[in-house]
C-alpha cells in the first residue's frame, strides 16, 4: 500500500491542504526574501537605512536548497546506472523551473536599467549568459537581473554535489559534508571575514560558488540532524521549546542585520543560528508546524521567487522617478508594489504552465513518459 497517497486520499476527503510543503519553512522563504528586498534599498541609499546586512537572507535559501538536493538524492535507489543522467536531469528540473520567472524578470530589467543607463553593445550580447544561469561559471556577464548569481551558483554546484551524494550516500552526509564545511567555510572566513561578494574572483573560481558549495553541504548534514529529532519523543513542553529556540533564532537574524558591520563581524554566528533553526523547522516537531501547513503559507512560498527576480527593478524606477521621498516612503513604496507585481506575474506564470510546450520541453530532455 502506497502511505504516502492514503494520507493525501484522507487530507483531500477532510477539505485539508496536502502536506507538500512545511509550512514553517514556506513562511520563512517569505521572509528572507523580504529581508533582501529591504536591503537592497538600503544598499542603494548608501548604507543608510534597516537590515544592512540583509545579504544573509541568501545563506537561509541555500542551506534550504541543500536539504531539499540531498533529500532528493537519498530518496533514489542505489542501484543508479547512469548517475551523470539523473544529475543533470535533477539540476535541468530545476532550471527550468525558474526560466520562466527568470525570462519576464529579464525582459523588464533590461528596459528598466536600459532606461536608468544605456547598456554597450557588448554587454547585450553577453546578457546571455545571465538568462541562462551561467554568470557564475566565471564567464564574462552582464547583470541584467544581478540577483541571479545566487540561482547560478546553486545550480552549478548541485552538478557537483548531487552525484556525490547519489554515489557515496551516509558517507557525505555525515564525512564528506563536514569536510566541506570546514575546509571551505573556514578558508573563506580566513581569508575574508566574511561570506559577503559574490562576483570576487578567488583565482579558480567566483567566491559566491565556494559560498554555495559551502552552505548546500551545511543543507546535508541539516537533513541527517533534522531527521535525529524526528525519532525523538517530545512532549507538549518539548515541543514549546523547540518553538521557542526555531522563533528566537529566525528572529534575532533580523535584529543581528542592524548592527553596524554585522556582516564583517556576525556571518557565520548568523550561519549558525539559521542552521539550528532549520534543523528544529524541518524536524516537524514544533507546536507551529501543524499550524503552518495551510494555503496561505504554501502561497507566500510561492511569491518569494518572482519577489526576489523583480524587486530590484522597482527599486530603480522609485529612485529614478522619485528620488526626493524619504528612505521610509520608499520602503513603503517598494514593499507594496513589489508584492502587487508578484501576485500578477505568479498569476501570469500559472496560466503559462499550462501550455503544453513546457511540458513537451520536460519530456524531450527528461524522457518523461
Amino acid at each position: 500500500m502506497n502511505i504516502a497517497k492514503t494520507v493525501k486520499t484522507k487530507e483531500k476527503e477532510k477539505g485539508l491542504p496536502i502536506k507538500k510543503h512545511n509550512g514553517i519553512i514556506s513562511f520563512w522563504k517569505f521572509m528572507f526574501c523580504m529581508m533582501i528586498v529591504v536591503f537592497h534599498l538600503t544598499e542603494k541609499n548608501g548604507g543608510i537605512g534597516i537590515f544592512s546586512a540583509g545579504r544573509i537572507g541568501v545563506e537561509f535559501f541555500f542551506i534550504v536548497s541543500g536539504y531539499f538536493m540531498t533529500k532528493k538524492a537519498l530518496s533514489k535507489e542505489d542501484n543508479c546506472t547512469n548517475i551523470g543522467k539523473e544529475t543533470f536531469q535533477y539540476v535541468w528540473k530545476k532550471a527550468i523551473s525558474f526560466f520562466d520567472y527568470m525570462l519576464i524578470a529579464f525582459i523588464i530589467s533590461f528596459f528598466v536599467k536600459n532606461w536608468v543607463s544605456t547598456f554597450k553593445k557588448n554587454e547585450i550580447v553577453n546578457s546571455v549568459w545571465n538568462l541562462c544561469f551561467l554568470e557564475m561559471s566565471g564567464i564574462k556577464s552582464t547583470a541584467v537581473v544581478g540577483q541571479t548569481w545566487y540561482i547560478s551558483a546553486m545550480l552549478i554546484s548541485m552538478l557537483i554535489l548531487y552525484p556525490l551524494i547519489r554515489r557515496y550516500r551516509k558517507n557525505f552526509t555525515y564525512l564528506i559534508a563536514p569536510l566541506i564545511v570546514i575546509f571551505i567555510g573556514g578558508w573563506i572566513s580566513h581569508k575574508y571575514g566574511n561570506i559577503t561578494g559574490p562576483t570576487v574572483w578567488t583565482g579558480l573560481i567566483y567566491k559566491g560558488l565556494l559560498r554555495a558549495i559551502f552552505e548546500l553541504a551545511i543543507g546535508s548534514i541539516l537533513y541527517e540532524f533534522s531527521n535525529k529529532i524526528k525519532t525523538i519523543n517530545f512532549n507538549k513542553v518539548g515541543k514549546i521549546f523547540l518553538n521557542i529556540i526555531e522563533l528566537v533564532g529566525f528572529s534575532s537574524i533580523f535584529i543581528i542585520i542592524n548592527i553596524k558591520d554585522a556582516s564583517n563581524k556576525y556571518d557565520f554566528i548568523m550561519i549558525l543560528i539559521i542552521s539550528i533553526s532549520l534543523a528544529i523547522a524541518f524536524s516537524e516537531k514544533t507546536i507551529l508546524y501543524n499550524l503552518s501547513n495551510n494555503k496561505f503559507c504554501y502561497y507566500l512560498e510561492k511569491l518569494s521567487l518572482p519577489i526576489y527576480l523583480n524587486h530590484i527593478w522597482i527599486i530603480l524606477i522609485i529612485n529614478k522617478t522619485l528620488p526626493q521621498l524619504s528612505y521610509w516612503r520608499k520602503l513603503i513604496i517598494l514593499l507594496i508594489f513589489t508584492i502587487i507585481i508578484s501576485i500578477i506575474i505568479q498569476q501570469f506564470i500559472t496560466l503559462i504552465r499550462k501550455v503544453n510546450l513546457r511540458n513537451v520541453l520536460k519530456k524531450v530532455f527528461i524522457c518523461e513518459k
